[in-house]
């Protein structure tokens, strides 16, 4: 992710100097819009991303704490059964 932002900062300069050496023209500024329409293309995708890997954490994390509950149910319903038979 770190080389993808340092492209996308240098791909931000180049239309920064592309604009200061060429002037404001149709070509410049559609190179800058067509910059900044990846960039923010780019980080809706990384939050997209983000967003479905904590969801599958979660249901991970949710199954991960029905498992514990049922091991120490079976724990606690041994732990009767063992009583009783004496």
């Amino acid at each position: 992710m770190r080389a993808r932002g340092l492209l996308f900062g240098v791909a931000v300069a180049f239309s920064v100097w592309n604009i200061i050496t060429n002037g404001v023209n149709v070509r410049t500024v559609a190179i800058c819009a067509m910059i900044l329409v990846c960039l923010v293309i780019n980080i809706y995708n990384y939050r997209q991303k983000q967003q479905q890997r904590a969801a599958a954490e979660e249901a991970v994390r949710e199954k991960e704490e029905v498992r514990q509950l049922r091991a120490e149910a079976r724990r606690r319903q041994n732990r009767r059964n063992r009583k009783h038979r004496k």
